[in-house]
């Protein structure tokens, strides 16, 4: 009987999962399509879950006023909100959540900006294999925001990512050719 209740409460918890990662798609849909109140109606119920997507869409949400009223001190309670269950999963040797509390440090929602600290968790999750931390990596290393500016290095490490599928570091490499490819002239 207690295998069947633990089965039970298994399946009931996989199917909770399920509806969750269902609404949190639409809800994305919805956002993308610019259906703003579709967007919050669907994934504020899930940010006020824990959900760490839901709270990073609800700072979204606030700090640009979509689907709810601009106000970005609400904006930064759900950025620091999933910035917090990012580092705790970060921590526990997730890469990409790694990637994701970088990506809030370089642009310093919820946070304190630090190009330091995300350069050192962008190597952590490209030490796991993680490409878009190579590409976020060389990105800073192009920049030479948080370390030395190294274009070799940075190139380097946009490659490895676009080899390893990373789309945004092939779309970083073309942007870095146009940049650093004389300009032609015409006669």
């Amino acid at each position: 009987m207690r295998t069947l209740t633990r089965l039970l409460i298994a399946t009931l918890a996989l199917g909770t999962l399920g509806a969750q990662a269902g609404a949190l798609e639409d809800g994305i849909a919805a956002f993308e399509k610019h259906d703003f109140n579709t967007a919050v109606r669907l994934i504020e119920p899930l940010a006020d879950q824990g959900n760490v997507e839901a709270e990073y869409f609800m700072g979204t949400f606030y700090m640009y006023g979509h689907g709810v009223p601009m106000d970005p001190p609400q904006a930064t309670t759900w950025f620091k909100r999933a910035y917090g269950h990012w580092e705790t999963q970060a921590r526990a040797g997730n890469a990409q959540a790694m990637v994701e509390i970088a990506t809030m440090l370089t642009s310093g929602l919820g946070v304190t900006r630090d190009d330091k600290a995300a350069a050192d968790w962008l190597r952590k999750a490209g030490e796991l294999g993680n490409a878009e931390a190579w590409a976020e990596l060389g990105g800073l290393y192009v920049e030479g925001a948080g370390v030395p500016r190294d274009m070799a290095e940075g190139e380097r490490l946009l490659k490895k990512a676009a080899a390893a599928g990373s789309a945004r570091a092939t779309e970083m490499l073309q942007k870095l050719a146009a940049r650093t490819q004389p300009a032609q002239t015409s006669l």
